[in-house]
């Protein structure tokens, strides 16, 4: 592969790129290539539902899981669950291992990955396995990414062109009718 592994979708922080994700691996999932890691989900619209009420889709198993501590309705400012988010970056990296995975997906490299934590060991095995990987990247952060991933990465737009663009360079079929994209995924899933 003459593209680096790792594509980290730098965004403007507070802007999430998961519907820029989620368009660009869809071609993916309808074809169903196995896939690995989480993206966060849109909670549904029910009243009284509060901003904080975050979930993260393990793309491994389709499992959602809420994410942000429930602190009662009044509460300011969201809180991950750490040990939530601990069981799933454990439940990600076991996926890597055995469910033989084409594409490592990190929603986003946060204040818990740049410090050590989250789905940061994932990221590595991933690498390490060979397995591609997508990874939101909030400025914020990015100083840190870059310390962390070096020259394993390349810099993307949020923007599912250019995702799709990097997937292909990766040997993933990301668009419809895509070459040859057929018979390679018969030959993945037989």
């Amino acid at each position: 592969m003459s593209d680096p592994l790792i594509a980290a979708l730098v965004y403007t922080d507070g802007v999430y790129p998961d519907h820029a994700i989620g368009r660009a691996i869809e071609p993916l999932r309808e074809r169903g290539i196995p896939l690995a890691g989480a993206i966060q989900r849109d909670p549904d619209d029910r009243p009284g539902r509060h901003p904080c009420d975050l979930l993260l889709e393990n793309l491994a198993n389709g499992e959602v899981t809420a994410i942000a501590e429930h602190r009662g309705k009044e509460a300011r400012g969201c809180r991950l669950d750490v040990g939530i988010l601990t069981e799933i970056a454990e439940a990600v990296s076991s996926s890597l291992h055995a469910d033989e995975p084409r594409l490592l997906i990190v929603n986003k490299f946060g204040k818990i990955e740049a410090d050590g934590g989250g789905l940061r060991e994932a990221i590595a095995d991933a690498v390490d396995l060979g397995i591609p990987v997508l990874v939101g990247v909030p400025m914020r952060n990015l100083d840190r990414w870059r310390a962390f991933a070096g020259s394993f990465s390349v810099e993307l737009p949020a923007d599912a062109a250019a995702i799709s663009d990097w997937l292909e360079s990766q040997g993933l079929p990301a668009r419809a009718g895509s070459r040859d994209g057929a018979a390679r995924d018969a030959a993945m899933v037989g």
